[in-house]
């Protein structure tokens, strides 16, 4: 049977993932999927770690992580094996407190060596004509509340100081992470989370969302 011209088939109702292409490999005629074009493009799980992808990661926390108990940064969410480039992070780092007059630290940390490193942390705040330090999920007026920021040019340090309260314990906070950063040389990227004292407890919930975008 003679082969059809691509431009001669009848065209398909719609993309899926198991629909075939037919491409040219170092010579010779093969056929990937649509999946295996997205894996390459974009690569996600639902997990507390995973290694980078070529171009675009995207990590979501699947179970809440245990207790943290003070002053003790700890990794909540990891993207291993990144390599040698120019990229941009965010996370979504919803977490809990055990009891309303608890804050939250956060850092960011790189394992391999980096050329730049930029980072800020935002949160919503009870604040409205001033700055309060003091994390709210929900807003006080119509006008609505502050947004606060603190921002670091060292990986692996608070990013500024500790919060000081949140509006609700045992409730779903969350903290916006964004910065940019130059691999010089392959490490893990590391979120990570402490309580604002000794003997206070904060987590990480299930949910928290961390993406990682390749950009040269």
């Amino acid at each position: 049977m003679a082969d059809t011209k691509i431009s001669a088939l009848p065209a398909a109702t719609a993309a899926a993932a198991g629909n075939e292409l037919p491409i040219n490999e170092a010579g010779t005629s093969k056929k990937l999927t649509v999946n295996q074009i997205q894996d390459y493009l974009l690569k996600r799980a639902a997990a507390a770690t995973m290694a980078a992808g070529d171009f675009c990661t995207w990590l979501v926390l699947a179970a809440n992580s245990g207790d943290i108990t003070g002053l003790s940064l700890t990794t909540v969410m990891s993207i291993t094996a990144v390599p040698v480039g120019r990229y941009h992070f965010k996370c979504q780092l919803i977490y809990q407190t055990s009891a309303t007059t608890t804050g939250k630290g956060v850092a960011v940390n790189f394992t391999g060596t980096l050329t730049q490193f930029l980072v800020e942390e935002r949160t919503q705040t009870t604040g409205q004509t001033a700055a309060t330090n003091a994390a709210s999920q929900v807003s006080a007026t119509a006008a609505g509340n502050t947004y606060e920021a603190q921002g670091s040019r060292t990986k692996n340090v608070l990013i500024g100081a500790v919060s000081v309260s949140v509006d609700a314990a045992n409730t779903d906070m969350m903290a916006t992470i964004e910065g940019f950063m130059v691999v010089s040389v392959q490490g893990d990227l590391e979120i990570k989370l402490e309580a604002e004292l000794s003997a206070l407890v904060v987590r990480a919930m299930q949910g928290s969302f961390l993406e990682l975008k390749r950009l040269s």
